[in-house]
């Protein structure tokens, strides 16, 4: 049996819409700048490649990109994919913000994890979510550990960055851990942004 995802999910302060190939070169600016630095990219990685990669995206997964509500500004990424139907298990990922937002406070990273993380459990009624963080990702692993995920397992000179071996924790969460702890956290920080 085939998801049918929802194309467009809508928080208080951002709108996740599926990607489309008119978005690569706005991904393709934050995947090469600060946001991207802990993402894997092909060698000689272009909008062209990137373009690609939304053409041949599978229909078990779905990409969005993030965007402020109020503007409609484009402010970066996030995912959902390697989606198991049979074991409701499924990893969110993917996630950058645009430059500019890396070093000022704003709601768009936590607000995207909530609503990808709130779908996946209380639309698709998934059980677990995995995700993978790279070592050297400190904040985001530091993060994810606060808001309730569960390191399952560390992977080491597991994936290459720019010809260089990194190591990589193994991320997870359950509905129950989510409900209780994971989305009253996020909802509290974002109370913060008006």
């Amino acid at each position: 049996m085939k998801i049918k995802f929802e194309t467009t999910l809508t928080g208080k302060h951002i709108k996740l819409t599926k990607i489309d190939v008119s978005d690569a070169e706005d991904i393709f600016k934050w995947r090469t700048g600060i946001g991207g630095v802990h993402l894997r990219q092909p060698a000689n990685y272009s909008v062209s490649m990137q373009k690609k990669w939304i053409q041949n995206r599978t229909e078990n997964e779905i990409n969005y990109i993030i965007s402020d509500k109020a503007t409609k500004e484009k402010v970066g990424t996030i995912g959902i994919y390697d989606v198991n139907e049979i074991d409701k298990v499924a990893n969110v990922g993917r996630l950058v913000i645009k430059d500019e937002y890396q070093t000022k406070s704003n709601p768009y990273g936590l607000e995207a994890l909530l609503l990808a993380y709130d779908y996946l459990f209380n639309n698709l009624n998934f059980r677990k979510m995995t995700g993978d963080i790279l070592a050297t990702n400190k904040p985001m692993h530091k993060l994810q550990l606060y808001l309730g995920m569960k390191q399952e397992g560390y992977l080491e000179k597991h994936i290459l960055i720019n010809g260089r071996a990194e190591n990589l924790y193994i991320m997870s969460i359950f509905k129950e851990e989510f409900e209780k702890k994971y989305k009253p956290k996020l909802l509290f920080f974002l109370k913060a942004f008006k």
